[in-house]
């Protein structure tokens, strides 16, 4: 199976191409103001450096957060599209699973990965190892710190952007900050958990693929306010 990853959530993104479980080529996109300016320039440079056509894809793979807004709905927009025009199946992929399986888990300890959405409050997800395989056993979270710091287990390892702001709370007994490893979304793994999610039967429509935001933005916030 051929499959085109697209990942455009986080500040780097980028775009990959995988086939039977194994990359290709993947690049990065570079920051995310220049995301929507290369990312179909990009797919089609790539395509050329591996001999394939658009047509020779089979699937579609595509970040679809939590992260950056306006990011998210280039890709995700860019993906239906390609779907569409190319008659392809696409699958959505959560920036968090992206991010515990580049993750050097290497024992029992749950992760916890964590981002800032500011405004008080963080992005996570928490996830174990069983039979070798990351498991998400918690929903996708938009919290505040210190509400978070009750619903962990103890012990558990917390890493990414999301946690220095927070760091007083967090500081607790058997929670384990990593600050050598960022909760970054590696396009690579995209392409590679899409491709294992398809081949185990899971499946996405175009019309009902949906950035995965969790929270409305600043301005959306303000309209509610304003609203009651």
């Amino acid at each position: 199976m051929k499959v085109l990853g697209i990942e455009t959530s986080g500040n780097v993104g980028g775009v990959a191409l995988c086939q039977d479980n194994r990359i290709i080529i993947a690049s990065n996109l570079g920051v995310p103001s220049l995301h929507d300016k290369y990312l179909v320039t990009t797919i089609k440079s790539m395509l050329h450096s591996a001999g394939w056509a658009p047509q020779d894809i089979d699937l579609i793979a595509v970040d679809v957060g939590p992260g950056s807004y306006t990011g998210i709905r280039v890709g995700v927009t860019c993906a239906k599209t390609l779907a569409y025009s190319l008659n392809k199946p696409v699958i959505d992929v959560p920036a968090f699973d992206a991010i515990a399986e580049s993750y050097p888990m290497n024992n029992s300890t749950p992760i916890c990965p964590i981002m800032d959405a500011r405004r008080g409050h963080v992005y996570a997800c928490i996830y174990q190892l069983e039979n070798a395989q990351r498991k998400r056993v918690s929903d996708f979270l938009v919290i505040q710190p210190e509400r978070l710091v009750f619903l962990l287990p103890r012990p558990v390892i917390l890493f990414g952007d999301g946690v220095l702001p927070y760091k007083e709370q967090f500081q607790q007994k058997d929670i384990l900050i990593d600050t050598e490893n960022q909760a970054v979304q590696k396009v690579e793994y995209i392409a590679l958990l899409g491709e294992s999610a398809y081949k185990a039967g899971r499946r996405c429509e175009v019309e009902k693929l949906l950035p995965l935001y969790l929270r409305r933005t600043a301005a959306e916030e303000q309209k509610v306010k304003v609203a009651f």
